[in-house]
This record gives structure tokens, C-alpha cells and sequence, in this order.
């Protein structure tokens, strides 16, 4: 990932382009949420509708009737299925419409970036400049389901000796904050192990344990910003 071809190409973005790209990640936010509430209530109600009509008892012509009208409901909800799984599709697929930049991974509306494979190992607060840099910043785990995401990233790169994450004593020894300033207990009961003087940054490791570092250490790195 060259940062400098990214500076420019953000140089080179219109007001107006901006504004596109915001209104199409919304467009295509309010998609993905449609989509997934519609789709789950138009099934339960095509498991209904159909269940009703094999059901019943085809006695007289009023039945008949009746399951025809069934069977036609039934078809008019496919089709809208059908039509919802094109419209999400197509929006999801459209580049502009991405709900997070390249190389980033899209996890309950939040956008992620880890650097193995794409960024060379850095020192933590060299780290956190590039996350800032691109509107977020060193990962703030904020409950265990997002503890275990990161961990399933983890585990695909072998090569994860620790991964740099948001938290920090160095304004205060042994006070261990996460970047949003929030104390080390605030979202999860964590704690740091191997904590010294000159440990001032966390890096997290297997079975989501976190370990205090030198921040001069050269790592990989976990990144997070809003969709």
C-alpha cells in the first residue's frame, strides 16, 4: 500500500465526489439492513404462508380457492426475494459503494485494517500515525465478540508474533488507557501482564491476553474506524 499514491488521490477527490462516496456507503448501509430485515420476514412469512397451504384441507371450492391464493402469495414473496438479493448484490459490488476502503475488513459496522502482508512491522506510535491517517486508530476492543474477531484474523497469519492494539500507560504508570481514554477495565475485565517501567504499550496476543511492550518495538498492527 503506497501512502503516498493514497495523499494524492484524496488531493485529487471533489467535494462532490466525497460526497457521492458518503451518500452511497449510506445508500449501501441502509441496503445491507433492509435487505437482511426484509429477507428475514419475508421467509418466516413464505414458511407460513406455505405451511398453511399444504396444510389444507382441499374439501370444496372455497378451499381451492382459498390455496390458490396461498400459492400466489407465495410466488409474489419469491420474486420479491429475488429482487432484494439483486438490488444488495448490485449495491455491494459497486466500488463506490464499499462500506470500507481497500484492503480493510467490514465487521459490525466497523472497518479494520491489519498490516501482515501489507504494511511493514512498525513501532506502536508509528502505528497509531498510520491509523490516524486514515481516520481511525489503534484497535479498541470493546467486548469479547470483538476479542474473538480480531483473534480469527489472528489465527489466519501464522506468522502473528503480537499485534499492536490501542492501549497505553504511558501518560501514567501501571494506568493502562485505551486510546479513546477509557480505563484498561472499562469494556472488558482484561489486564496487562509483564508490566515495568519501560513497558508503556500493549500488544495482544493468543487466547486474547495482552502483554506490556517497549513501544520501540517493530510489530504488526490492528487499525479501526467507523464505516
Amino acid at each position: 500500500m503506497d501512502l503516498r499514491n493514497q495523499e494524492e488521490d484524496a488531493e485529487r477527490e471533489t467535494p462532490t465526489d466525497a460526497g457521492r462516496c458518503q451518500t452511497c456507503q449510506l445508500t449501501a448501509s441502509v441496503a445491507v439492513a433492509m435487505a437482511t430485515t426484509v429477507l428475514v420476514t419475508g421467509l418466516l412469512l413464505c414458511l407460513v404462508l406455505f405451511v398453511t397451504w399444504t396444510a389444507a384441507p382441499e374439501v370444496d371450492q372455497t378451499s381451492k380457492a382459498s390455496g390458490k391464493e396461498l400459492m400466489e402469495r407465495l410466488q409474489q414473496c419469491q420474486k420479491e426475494h429475488h429482487d432484494l438479493d439483486v438490488m444488495l448484490y448490485t449495491v455491494t459490488q459497486d466500488s463506490r459503494c464499499s462500506l470500507c476502503p481497500d484492503d480493510w475488513l467490514w465487521w459490525r459496522r466497523r472497518c479494520y485494517f491489519f498490516s501482515v502482508g501489507l504494511q511493514e512491522n512498525r513501532r506502536w506510535t508509528e502505528s497509531a500515525e498510520f491509523c490516524q491517517q486514515h481516520n481511525g486508530s489503534l484497535a479498541v476492543i470493546e467486548d469479547p465478540a470483538e476479542m474473538e474477531f480480531i483473534q480469527g484474523v489472528m489465527k489466519k497469519f501464522p506468522q502473528f508474533p503480537f499485534l499492536w492494539v490501542g492501549l497505553t500507560d504511558v501518560e501514567q504508570e501501571g494506568q493502562w488507557l485505551w486510546w479513546d481514554g477509557t480505563d484498561i477495565q472499562h469494556y472488558m475485565p482484561v489486564m496487562v501482564e509483564w508490566d515495568a517501567d519501560h513497558r508503556d504499550c500493549a500488544d495482544l496476543r493468543g487466547g486474547g491476553s495482552l502483554f506490556a511492550a517497549s513501544c520501540e518495538s517493530y510489530g504488526p498492527w490492528a487499525c479501526k474506524r467507523d464505516s
